[in-house]
């Protein structure tokens, strides 16, 4: 890649006004960005509307924006794990609010049938469901170096802590993620999450 075509250089140009640098970096990194927040919320609609916001947060703090090693996608990865935690906080609220209207009729005629789609939706797959119970701090490590596959130290950088900090808490959530999954497979949490879901053994 060209330096002027680099994030860097396209980020500078966005920032003074450029349409196309920004449509440049947001075409490079959508794809990427969808992906983790699919992760996240399971859902199509709601990770289109994470990769979004996430857009519209870079260019709300693009003062801020921090680019490492030449790129921009850890910021990104960054806020999407901030903007999708957001967003499922708002579909529990949302949950409960419908949870406590009363039921019509008709409703009640098709309530096993939803429940049964929902359960299914929202079961996910061992790995998903493990993933979901680490700390925030922790699984945004997991998500930057085992899913994203970012090295460590480009992983400290963007959360802003030592690369010793990262170390430890990538050994933590290991360690976690391999009491979970014992009777699964102990492997997984050895390698490395790719981004299908699946495990690269012995990282």
């Amino acid at each position: 890649m060209e330096e002027r075509d680099s994030d860097a250089a396209l980020w500078l140009e966005a920032v003074s006004g450029t349409e196309r640098a920004f449509a440049v970096i947001f075409d490079r990194h959508r794809a990427r960005v969808f992906r983790a927040a699919y992760r996240r919320v399971g859902n199509v609609a709601d990770a289109e509307d994470a990769v979004a916001i996430v857009f519209l947060e870079a260019w709300r703090l693009r003062k801020k924006v921090r680019i490492v090693d030449g790129s921009l996608l850890p910021w990104l990865l960054t806020v999407t794990t901030n903007v999708t935690r957001n967003l499922t906080r708002a579909q529990r609220r949302y949950r409960r609010l419908i949870g406590n209207l009363p039921p019509s009729p008709s409703a009640e005629d098709a309530a096993p049938q939803i429940d049964a789609r929902i359960d299914l939706h929202m079961r996910g797959n061992r790995l998903a469901q493990a993933l979901r119970k680490l700390a925030p701090a922790d699984r945004a490590v997991v998500d930057l170096c085992l899913v994203e596959e970012l090295p460590i130290a480009a992983a400290a950088a963007v959360l802003g802590i030592p690369a010793g900090t990262v170390k430890s808490r990538l050994h933590r959530a290991r360690g976690q993620l391999r009491t979970e999954l014992t009777d699964v497979d102990t492997s997984v949490a050895d390698g490395e999450i790719t981004r299908g879901g699946a495990h690269r053994e012995h990282l």
